[in-house]
């Protein structure tokens, strides 16, 4: 009976699809326009404002300001193939901004903060930063916020932030979304299923 169990859990695994190019945004015309992945099954929106958040910034950046209120972006999840759920999401790309804006911005997946997976700038100077954000539904709303608490690049020390002047940028360099698309295979739950049934005929055979 283990031995069966053993060849359930190795064909269930086997519905995981390895990590892959989600979705990318063009941050460089200051839009925020989402490019598709190799995933067609994926369906992710552009970036927009998240409360409080006013747009700024050039033609080489995506850029926002008034954050005080924990302010910043969002984008959607806006679809994925009935069945699939994306893991092990990672959120990956450029950010910068003033003296004045935020020292740390936060990952939410639909208002619930992902813990120790913040952007913390020490300088206004480009900074390269990787998130992970996990399991990731259709539906799904991720959003990037500032710690009104954690203070800003100029202090570096956590304190109130209140600078309504104070911006954050993704850079031209933009921001990409790579993932684990887990399929569920008819093929690999019928299987189950007859794993299931054996298991049960072995178990009556062994109580007559």
């Amino acid at each position: 009976m283990k031995k069966v169990l053993v060849a359930l859990v190795v064909l269930s695994m086997a519905s995981v699809a390895s990590a892959e190019l989600l979705a990318s945004w063009v941050t460089g015309d200051a839009s925020g326009a989402v490019t598709a992945g190799t995933n067609a099954d994926v369906v992710v929106s552009g970036l927009s404002l998240w409360g409080d958040a006013t747009s700024t910034g050039t033609t080489s950046v995506w850029g926002m300001r008034t954050l005080t209120t924990g302010g910043g972006l969002q984008f959607t999840i806006s679809s994925i193939a009935d069945g699939q759920r994306i893991e092990d999401a990672v959120i990956s790309g450029t950010a910068s901004g003033s003296g004045t804006g935020p020292r740390e911005m936060d990952w939410f997946v639909d208002g619930s903060i992902v813990s120790g997976q913040s952007i913390v700038r020490t300088s206004t100077t480009a900074t390269a930063f990787e998130n992970t954000l996990g399991t990731l539904n259709s539906g799904d709303v991720v959003s990037l916020r500032a710690d009104t608490a954690a203070g800003t690049v100029r202090s570096g020390t956590l304190e109130n932030f209140t600078n309504t002047a104070g911006t954050f940028y993704i850079t031209a360099a933009g921001m990409e979304l790579n993932g684990n698309v887990v399929i569920p295979e008819p093929g690999t739950m019928a299987l189950l299923g007859l794993g299931g049934l054996a298991i049960l005929a072995v178990r009556r055979k062994m109580l007559k």
